[in-house]
């Protein structure tokens, strides 16, 4: 017959045993912190970004209106920022003159998110 001084014994043992390996791997974090964006900026613009790609991918139709000799130069070191592979795909500079400025900031706001070389 077993006493309730054993059985607070026993129930003492078996909770702290059960306990050991919770601590035995040390912390453990879901997610690692993110890290600082490039160029000082702590929060992308989320709204600017979208519109970006929505232009980058041709899901959007553009305004129209801008300077086509103006936007060229732009958008020309626009595509020189894209990865190889996507410089075979996508040709920037034809886009000039279909852009209005919000639209151009936009989508070189997303190439320089998107397409960030590593200094």
């Amino acid at each position: 017959m077993t006493t309730s001084t054993t059985r607070v014994l026993l129930f003492a043992t078996l909770l702290g045993a059960a306990a050991i390996p919770t601590f035995a791997s040390g912390s453990y974090n879901v997610r690692p912190p993110k890290p600082p964006a490039a160029g000082g900026e702590t929060k992308m613009n989320r709204e600017k970004y979208g519109l970006g790609q929505k232009i980058y991918d041709g899901s959007v139709k553009p305004m129209g209106g801008g300077d086509a000799s103006a936007q060229m130069d732009r958008l020309k070191m626009a595509q020189s920022k894209l990865p190889a592979d996507a410089m075979k795909t996508k040709n920037l500079p034809a886009l000039a003159g279909k852009l209005s400025a919000a639209e151009l900031d936009a989508l070189e706001y997303f190439v320089d998110r998107r397409f960030a070389t590593k200094k």
